[in-house]
């Protein structure tokens, strides 16, 4: 066949309002387009709104339209937002308590006349941060032990180490995961919870530690690394709860992370899997 590169007639739209607002609606969320955004609101927040009062419904709504969209932070006073909502001071006080005691925002005082209000994630993500980050934000927030717990990221869950096989540069990368979980809750009612997986990358330089982990001939996707008995971050050793050797990904990003440290700290049987001691 000879190819004559010949456009091809556009599809019309079978019913133009629908498709043409999921036409706007697919432009208006990608992440190239940052000066247009469809109303979105993660699904994620109804679960709250039996445990909301209305009024703190709308002043959510309004932290989230006037979030900075780089930072995620607004400077509005509280005289300010009450005009804006046509609502008393007090009004707005109660619903900033509430919001806060749901652990839906987070309100702080920099110096500045008013407070930096944050709309805090719904869903949990990982971020990949240098070694001092992690160490600065561990030392600073005391959140060395499993039981130490902050309002806006929660609760130390486990530091864990992964060594993940790089198969077509036949290279051994570790990564190093601080996993925190935040569960909001309603009196006795668990309404959502956030896991955030804080890590790092480096390539593996112990040449007899590659020597083992290149000798791994299991067909499985994931072992059990034995002799790891403890990590060190800064002047702090940690106990380490698990390390895992990973054959399977060929990049290693922020999905990566998430979808590997999400598959391995549910709650899973890892009483089979094989292990390697290094």
């Amino acid at each position: 066949m000879i190819k004559l590169n010949l456009k091809r007639n556009e599809s019309r739209f079978k019913n133009v309002e629908i498709d043409l607002l999921s036409t706007f609606h697919t432009n208006a969320t990608g992440k190239s387009n940052k000066a247009f955004r469809f109303a979105k609101v993660d699904s994620n927040f109804a679960a709250f709104l039996p445990h909301l009062k209305d009024g703190a419904v709308k002043l959510y709504l309004y932290y989230a339209v006037v979030a900075n969209n780089e930072t995620g932070e607004s400077w509005y006073s509280i005289d300010t937002i009450s005009k804006k909502l046509g609502a008393t001071e007090r009004s707005v006080g109660n619903w900033n308590n509430q919001l806060e005691d749901l652990g839906l925002i987070f309100r702080t005082s920099t110096g500045k006349k008013s407070k930096a209000t944050f709309v805090l994630p719904l869903t949990g993500f990982a971020v990949k941060m240098n070694l001092q980050q992690i160490e600065q934000v561990l030392d600073e927030l005391n959140l060395y032990e499993p039981s130490m717990y902050t309002r806006v990221f929660g609760q130390v869950q486990s530091l864990t180490k992964l060594y993940i096989k790089n198969e077509a540069a036949d290279l051994f990368n570790e990564v190093l995961c601080v996993h925190l979980r935040k569960v909001n809750s309603a009196g006795s009612v668990e309404l959502n919870t956030v896991d955030t997986y804080m890590y790092n990358i480096s390539a593996v330089a112990n040449e007899d530690t590659v020597q083992k982990l290149s000798g791994f001939k299991g067909e499985e996707k994931v072992a059990i690394i034995d002799g790891e008995k403890e990590i060190t971050l800064g002047k702090k050793t940690l106990k380490s709860f698990k390390c895992f050797f990973i054959n399977e990904p060929s990049k290693i990003d922020d999905t990566t992370v998430y979808d590997i440290m999400g598959q391995l700290t549910d709650d899973v049987d890892l009483s089979d899997l094989p292990s390697i001691s290094i």
